[in-house]
Protein backbone atom coordinates (compact mmCIF):
# COMPACT_ATOMS: atom_id res chain seq x y z
CA UNK A 1 0.00 0.00 0.00
CA UNK A 2 1.52 3.60 -0.67
CA UNK A 3 0.53 6.75 0.84
CA UNK A 4 0.95 9.89 -1.35
CA UNK A 5 0.57 13.25 -0.21
CA UNK A 6 -1.52 14.33 -3.51
CA UNK A 7 -3.16 12.67 -6.65
CA UNK A 8 -2.85 10.80 -9.41
CA UNK A 9 -5.01 10.68 -12.87
CA UNK A 10 -4.27 7.12 -14.25
CA UNK A 11 -6.83 4.26 -14.21
CA UNK A 12 -8.23 3.33 -10.98
CA UNK A 13 -11.12 0.81 -9.85
CA UNK A 14 -11.85 -0.78 -6.33
CA UNK A 15 -12.22 2.47 -4.88
CA UNK A 16 -12.77 3.39 -0.79
CA UNK A 17 -13.24 6.17 1.23
CA UNK A 18 -12.79 6.30 5.16
CA UNK A 19 -11.39 8.89 7.32
CA UNK A 20 -10.87 11.14 4.80
CA UNK A 21 -8.38 8.97 3.19
CA UNK A 22 -9.31 7.30 -0.68
CA UNK A 23 -7.78 4.28 -1.18
CA UNK A 24 -7.13 2.56 -4.85
CA UNK A 25 -5.71 0.04 -6.81
CA UNK A 26 -3.82 1.73 -9.80
CA UNK A 27 -4.78 -0.68 -12.63
CA UNK A 28 -1.12 1.71 -14.67
CA UNK A 29 1.20 -0.36 -12.31
CA UNK A 30 -1.28 -2.98 -9.62
CA UNK A 31 -0.18 -1.12 -7.23
CA UNK A 32 -2.67 -0.04 -4.21
CA UNK A 33 -2.63 3.97 -3.31
CA UNK A 34 -4.31 6.11 -0.19
CA UNK A 35 -5.00 9.08 -1.15
CA UNK A 36 -4.92 11.89 1.59
CA UNK A 37 -3.14 15.08 3.42
CA UNK A 38 0.24 14.21 4.01
CA UNK A 39 2.73 15.94 6.99
CA UNK A 40 4.73 18.86 6.10
CA UNK A 41 7.82 20.70 7.31
CA UNK A 42 8.76 24.53 7.61
CA UNK A 43 12.39 25.53 7.74
CA UNK A 44 13.65 29.44 7.94
CA UNK A 45 16.89 31.09 8.63
CA UNK A 46 18.24 34.62 7.91
CA UNK A 47 22.05 35.68 7.21
CA UNK A 48 23.37 37.42 8.22
CA UNK A 49 22.17 36.75 11.87
CA UNK A 50 23.76 39.59 13.53
CA UNK A 51 23.83 42.55 11.43
CA UNK A 52 23.62 46.49 11.29
CA UNK A 53 21.00 49.08 11.07
CA UNK A 54 20.10 50.35 7.90
CA UNK A 55 21.43 46.85 5.82
CA UNK A 56 19.17 44.22 4.67
CA UNK A 57 19.17 40.36 5.83
CA UNK A 58 17.92 37.27 3.70
CA UNK A 59 15.27 35.10 4.94
CA UNK A 60 15.19 31.72 3.30
CA UNK A 61 13.99 28.32 3.97
CA UNK A 62 12.00 24.78 2.62
CA UNK A 63 8.97 23.71 2.97
CA UNK A 64 8.85 19.61 2.43
CA UNK A 65 6.98 17.01 2.06
CA UNK A 66 7.36 14.65 5.24
CA UNK A 67 5.02 12.18 4.50
CA UNK A 68 6.94 8.85 5.58
CA UNK A 69 6.43 6.19 2.59
CA UNK A 70 6.98 5.78 -0.96
CA UNK A 71 7.58 3.53 -3.75
CA UNK A 72 8.08 0.51 -3.14
CA UNK A 73 9.47 -2.15 -5.94
CA UNK A 74 8.08 -5.88 -7.00
CA UNK A 75 10.13 -7.12 -3.99
CA UNK A 76 7.71 -5.00 -1.39
CA UNK A 77 11.02 -2.85 -0.79
CA UNK A 78 10.65 1.52 -0.48
CA UNK A 79 12.74 2.44 -3.64
CA UNK A 80 12.20 6.18 -1.93
CA UNK A 81 10.24 7.69 0.33
CA UNK A 82 8.70 11.26 -0.03
CA UNK A 83 9.86 12.34 2.95
CA UNK A 84 12.41 15.66 2.90
CA UNK A 85 10.81 16.19 -1.26
CA UNK A 86 9.67 19.77 -1.75
CA UNK A 87 6.02 20.42 -0.92
CA UNK A 88 4.17 21.21 -4.35
CA UNK A 89 1.09 23.01 -5.31
CA UNK A 90 -2.26 21.77 -5.35
CA UNK A 91 -2.81 22.39 -9.46
CA UNK A 92 0.53 20.88 -9.86
CA UNK A 93 0.09 17.98 -7.40
CA UNK A 94 -1.18 15.21 -10.40
CA UNK A 95 1.51 15.58 -12.73
CA UNK A 96 4.16 15.67 -10.04
CA UNK A 97 2.93 12.20 -7.92
CA UNK A 98 3.09 10.80 -11.54
CA UNK A 99 6.74 12.17 -12.00
CA UNK A 100 7.41 10.13 -8.64
CA UNK A 101 5.58 7.19 -8.70
CA UNK A 102 4.57 6.33 -12.18
CA UNK A 103 7.84 7.53 -14.35
CA UNK A 104 6.11 9.99 -16.03
CA UNK A 105 8.34 12.82 -16.87
CA UNK A 106 9.24 15.59 -14.14
CA UNK A 107 7.44 18.93 -14.51
CA UNK A 108 9.12 21.48 -16.05
CA UNK A 109 6.52 24.38 -14.41
CA UNK A 110 5.66 23.02 -11.18
CA UNK A 111 5.49 25.38 -8.35
CA UNK A 112 5.55 25.00 -4.40
CA UNK A 113 3.29 26.14 -2.04
CA UNK A 114 2.91 29.49 -0.07
CA UNK A 115 4.82 30.88 3.03
CA UNK A 116 4.01 33.95 4.88
CA UNK A 117 6.44 35.70 6.03
CA UNK A 118 6.33 37.55 8.86
CA UNK A 119 8.14 39.22 12.15
CA UNK A 120 8.47 40.48 15.43
CA UNK A 121 10.24 43.70 16.20
CA UNK A 122 11.92 44.26 19.58
CA UNK A 123 9.22 47.09 20.50
CA UNK A 124 6.47 43.66 20.37
CA UNK A 125 4.93 45.32 16.93
CA UNK A 126 4.08 42.75 14.30
CA UNK A 127 5.40 43.19 10.58
CA UNK A 128 4.13 40.83 7.53
CA UNK A 129 7.49 40.88 5.43
CA UNK A 130 5.70 39.02 2.45
CA UNK A 131 3.85 36.51 1.04
CA UNK A 132 6.48 34.02 -0.91
CA UNK A 133 6.28 30.91 -3.06
CA UNK A 134 8.81 28.41 -3.17
CA UNK A 135 9.92 26.67 -6.15
CA UNK A 136 9.99 23.13 -7.09
CA UNK A 137 12.89 22.52 -5.07
CA UNK A 138 10.68 23.83 -1.99
CA UNK A 139 12.70 26.70 -1.39
CA UNK A 140 11.83 30.32 -0.56
CA UNK A 141 13.38 33.65 -0.02
CA UNK A 142 13.29 37.43 0.42
CA UNK A 143 14.92 40.51 1.20
CA UNK A 144 14.07 42.54 5.14
CA UNK A 145 15.04 45.40 6.21
CA UNK A 146 14.45 46.04 10.02
CA UNK A 147 13.43 49.60 10.46
CA UNK A 148 15.00 49.80 14.36
CA UNK A 149 17.44 48.16 15.73
CA UNK A 150 17.12 45.23 18.45
CA UNK A 151 16.25 41.57 18.13
CA UNK A 152 14.04 40.14 15.90
CA UNK A 153 11.55 37.05 15.45
CA UNK A 154 11.04 36.29 12.05
CA UNK A 155 8.15 33.45 11.65
CA UNK A 156 7.28 31.17 8.10
CA UNK A 157 4.12 30.00 7.93
CA UNK A 158 2.87 27.39 5.43
CA UNK A 159 -1.52 27.40 5.95
CA UNK A 160 -1.79 23.90 4.75
CA UNK A 161 -2.85 22.88 1.26
CA UNK A 162 -5.28 20.55 -0.23
CA UNK A 163 -2.26 18.07 0.03
CA UNK A 164 -0.20 18.89 2.84
CA UNK A 165 -1.24 19.98 6.65
CA UNK A 166 0.45 23.11 7.69
CA UNK A 167 3.69 24.05 9.49
CA UNK A 168 6.04 26.67 10.47
CA UNK A 169 9.34 27.57 12.24
CA UNK A 170 11.05 30.83 13.37
CA UNK A 171 14.63 31.90 13.94
CA UNK A 172 16.00 35.75 15.14
CA UNK A 173 18.40 37.90 14.39
CA UNK A 174 19.89 41.04 16.17
CA UNK A 175 20.34 44.47 14.46
CA UNK A 176 22.96 46.61 16.01
CA UNK A 177 22.70 50.38 15.90
CA UNK A 178 24.80 51.71 13.02
CA UNK A 179 28.33 53.35 14.58
CA UNK A 180 28.44 56.98 14.94
CA UNK A 181 29.84 59.12 11.60
CA UNK A 182 33.57 60.04 12.11
CA UNK A 183 34.73 63.29 11.35
CA UNK A 184 37.22 63.27 8.45
CA UNK A 185 40.93 63.61 9.88
CA UNK A 186 42.35 67.19 10.65
CA UNK A 187 45.24 67.57 8.34
CA UNK A 188 47.84 71.47 8.85
CA UNK A 189 47.20 73.96 6.00
CA UNK A 190 50.61 73.98 4.02
CA UNK A 191 52.20 77.61 4.61
CA UNK A 192 52.00 79.68 1.60
CA UNK A 193 55.79 80.59 0.78
CA UNK A 194 54.37 83.82 -1.34
CA UNK A 195 54.84 85.88 1.51
CA UNK A 196 57.97 84.27 2.79
CA UNK A 197 60.02 84.69 -0.87
CA UNK A 198 58.55 88.45 -1.33
CA UNK A 199 59.99 89.31 2.59
CA UNK A 200 63.57 87.43 1.80
CA UNK A 201 63.28 89.58 -1.54
CA UNK A 202 62.80 92.52 0.31
CA UNK A 203 65.13 92.01 2.73
CA UNK A 204 67.94 91.18 0.55
CA UNK A 205 66.94 94.34 -1.43
CA UNK A 206 67.61 96.69 1.59
CA UNK A 207 70.68 94.78 2.09
CA UNK A 208 72.16 95.92 -1.50
CA UNK A 209 70.99 99.06 -1.14
CA UNK A 210 72.56 99.40 2.22
CA UNK A 211 75.89 97.97 1.30
CA UNK A 212 75.87 99.94 -2.12
CA UNK A 213 75.31 103.39 -0.75
CA UNK A 214 78.06 102.81 2.02
CA UNK A 215 80.33 101.65 -0.45
CA UNK A 216 79.09 104.93 -2.41
CA UNK A 217 80.32 106.69 0.63
CA UNK A 218 83.79 105.28 1.13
Amino acid sequence: ILFTGGGMSATTYMTFLADGYLLSLNAFDAQIYCFGKGPSATTVSASPEVSVHGSSVLIKGTVTDQTPSGRRNTNGLLDFTLKGTPAISDEDMTDWMEYMFMQQPMPTNAKGVEVTLDALDPNGNFIHIATVTSDAAGMFKKMFTPEVPGTYQIIATFAGSKSYWPSYAETYINVEEAPPATAPPEYPQPIDPTWTIIGVGIVLLIAIIVVGFWIKKK
